[in-house]
């Protein structure tokens, strides 16, 4: 009876201990600090106090990367503050490429996205979807206002959409690769503490747009389209891809799924309504002088999905010759996008030829929004800033800048690095340690356990053979 007891008593103390242990996660960061497992250095290496508003060297880099998937589309972002999300997910058989690129180029203990954005139900934007979400699942996702429909057949089961927040007038699209996309959104994973919030694009619903950092390092990626909850026609499912405007710093990033000129010209003319409604609202942004820094060409480059009205709200002829503009699309794909036409709409409002970046042509392509080393925030294209490169945007605080107005200087902020120790080649991180820990702890249990059990077995034996 009192082995038993011990038994049970091991076994709470076990439960405790791991009870406790996940519920400091949620302060992993401020116990590595406290533990010393990471601290705050000065650009000389020199140990120093955490900044005040939270921003350092390791943590305020903007990273936006449009994953070559052939004839497809694929965006990951890793925000300034650690957060992750991922726009659309190729064709079905990009799978290896997306989770590839997500190995090589995020932290090594990445597990889960923030975010995901299904622009819309197309198979070319979300036929790997869902096997990288089932790798990698997402904590909040967003979808098109489309209900999505399974037959099912003799060896696969029937899907109907358990979406109750679709609006009345939703349209179905039947077929498997949809569906197992918007079926991967909601799926729990019982490897992450967390199930899934699924949401329906709406631009009107300000509480959607996607916001963090602090300070200076804010960022945004905000919702502007789609206007309408329902499509039908000519480019009816590209239609309900959003128009994004991803910023940080104050470099942009415009997206726009493969929205053709429906959704564009809704926009347009909401953009251009806001001008005089005496409404202040997000679409007052877009004045005259609004340009972004990079433009992603709508449906792979095709000239449905651009129009000139819509790259004239997006650039500014005093800064559009700094603009990039990227487009998603496969070396010798059948529909030959990018389309001459879309190229030349590209160009006639100033973007420069050596601008217009292709993943047909260059592959995976990338931008960083981080410091130069003195402070100043600048735009990469790739690893480096080199003369070779095309031209960066205009940078307001450059001396050299012609457009610049005379302005007292500001004094550089101390940059600050926050740094991690190693074991080796292994980070050492809050979670690591107190579930190593932990294991060692469950071992020592068990050996109490066993000592218990033949420490007993031992004393009844010893004792029976005293009475004989």
């Amino acid at each position: 009876m009192k082995r038993k007891k011990v038994y049970i008593a091991d076994i709470i103390l076990l439960v405790i201990v791991a009870a406790v242990l996940a519920v400091t996660m949620a302060w992993s960061f401020d116990i590595e600090l406290a533990l010393g497992l990471c601290y705050y250095t000065d650009a000389d290496g020199k140990i120093t106090a955490p900044p005040k508003n939270g921003a350092v060297a390791d943590g305020n880099t903007l990273n936006v990367h449009f994953v070559d998937v052939g004839q497809g589309d694929c965006c990951i972002i890793e925000f300034p503050d650690g957060a992750t999300a991922i726009i659309d997910g190729g064709d079905r058989g990009y799978q290896d490429e997306i989770t590839e690129f997500i190995e090589t180029n995020l932290d090594s203990d990445f597990k889960y996205f923030d975010y995901c954005i299904l622009t819309h139900p197309d198979a070319d934007h979300c036929g790997s979807l869902d096997d990288v979400l089932n790798a990698y699942p997402a904590r909040v996702s967003y979808r098109p206002n489309v209900r999505a429909y399974y037959a099912g057949t003799s060896t696969k089961p029937q899907y109907i959409d358990p979406a109750d927040n679709l609006t009345a007038d939703a349209v179905q699209k039947d077929g498997e690769t949809y569906a197992r996309a918007v079926k991967a959104m909601y799926e729990p994973t019982a490897a992450h503490d967390f199930t899934p919030t699924v949401l329906v694009t709406d631009p009107t619903d300000e509480n959607q747009t996607i916001k963090g950092g602090i300070g200076d390092d804010e960022y945004s990626l905000t919702f502007y389209s789609p206007l309408s909850t329902k499509y039908t026609g000519e480019g009816d499912w590209n239609n309900y891809s959003p128009i994004m405007i991803l910023e940080y710093r104050g470099y942009k990033f415009a997206m726009s799924g493969d929205a053709e000129e429906r959704n564009l010209d809704e926009f347009a003319d909401k953009v251009e309504a806001a001008k005089t409604d005496g409404v202040t609202d997000k679409y007052d942004a877009f004045t005259d002088d609004y340009c972004v820094n990079v433009v992603k060409a709508g449906h792979h480059g095709s000239v449905n999905a651009t129009t000139t009205e819509y790259l004239e709200i997006m650039t500014s002829p005093s800064a559009v010759g700094n603009t990039y503009s990227v487009i998603s699309c496969g070396e010798g794909n059948k529909y030959k996008h990018p389309h001459a036409a879309a190229l030349e709409k590209i160009k006639a409002v100033g973007i420069k030829e050596q601008n217009i970046l292709r993943t047909d042509i260059s592959g995976d392509i990338s931008f960083s929004v981080k410091t130069d080393g003195n402070g100043n925030y600048k735009l990469y294209y790739g690893d480096d800033v080199s003369p070779d490169l095309p031209s960066l945007p205009i940078d307001p605080d450059d001396p050299n800048n012609p457009d610049t107005p005379d302005t007292p200087e500001k004094p550089d902020k101390p940059e600050i690095i926050l740094v991690y120790k190693y074991l080796g080649s292994v980070k050492l991180t809050w979670p690591l340690v107190a579930w190593v820990a932990y294991a060692v702890f469950v071992v020592l249990v068990g050996v109490h356990l066993l000592i218990v059990k033949f420490g007993s077995s031992g004393e009844r034996t010893r004792g029976k053979g005293g009475r004989r």
